[in-house]
């Protein structure tokens, strides 16, 4: 179910979870996330003191003090969640994770990539044949740097994370895959993960001597957050195919897709 509260300012909906709507909600449910693998999800969960004196610390920031107890609610229950990760058995339990990286930094250099090249990378291989719009022209030079908000090892794959706090609609119904699918695309997110699993798979291959990215790397996942109590519990995963990886690794050392033999795009 959903409660709606009428609030003052842009913010018109609290859902049962006690998620604001807007950008400001958003970055606190990163904080908060952050903050629960840091301190250690078995901890936040079982530290109920520690955990709720972070939280009223952070909603008291924003004025929302009074929903401390929703907030709480809601972060007990995502964290305790056993999310069914595609061809995975059995689902994912996040206190149990006990090799990860929050907020992955990735730095790495690009000389007159081409976004041009980049979107048709994504449109071939990304979830091919559905409409997104289309990146700007330029040419990327200088340094590519980032932050991957959650990196984790699960039964000798790894995976990349992000939290999104997007809202798809006010039922459990609005987060289908077709959905959350559109949002990926709408909002172009596929080149953000594209990206995300570029670096990851520059690291594993420098790190693990014997890497390879089909048995090695598990995909990206994004948490569609207020989605968390629907069917799909609002998880989108995706991981693309091996050649997609191989081409835009080529293309970011400098490679443009025209000289790169045997590109599909």
């Amino acid at each position: 179910y959903e409660i709606s509260l009428g609030l003052v300012g842009s913010e018109m909906c609290i859902r049962d979870s006690g998620m604001y709507r807007g950008a400001e909600a958003g970055t606190l449910l990163h904080e908060v996330l952050e903050w629960s693998f840091d301190f250690g999800v078995k901890n936040a969960l079982t530290e109920s003191e520690q955990r709720r004196t972070y939280l009223e610390n952070r909603l008291s920031r924003h004025g929302w003090q009074d929903e401390l107890d929703r907030v709480d609610t809601w972060l007990s229950g995502f964290l305790l969640t056993p999310f069914l990760l595609p061809g995975k058995v059995p689902p994912l339990s996040l206190p149990d994770l006990d090799t990860f990286q929050v907020e992955l930094e990735f730095l790495f250099p690009v000389d007159s990539v081409s976004t041009h090249d980049i979107d048709q990378l994504c449109q071939h291989y990304l979830l091919p044949g559905q409409a997104r719009p289309s990146l700007s022209k330029i040419d990327l030079n200088g340094m590519l740097k980032g932050f991957i908000d959650l990196v984790f090892s699960y039964q000798d794959n790894y995976f990349v994370v992000d939290w999104k706090s997007n809202w798809l609609g006010h039922q459990n119904a609005d987060y289908q895959p077709e959905t959350m699918a559109r949002e990926i695309l709408h909002k172009r997110y596929d080149v953000q993960y594209a990206l995300y699993l570029l670096a990851l798979h520059r690291l594993l291959r420098y790190r693990k001597a014997d890497y390879d990215y089909d048995s090695d790397i598990g995909g990206a996942l994004y948490f569609f957050l207020r989605g968390w109590q629907s069917e799909t519990q609002g998880l989108f995963a995706d991981k693309p195919d091996r050649a997609f990886i191989e081409k835009l690794d080529l293309l970011c050392q400098g490679q443009p897709l025209s000289v790169q033999r045997g590109t599909d795009s």
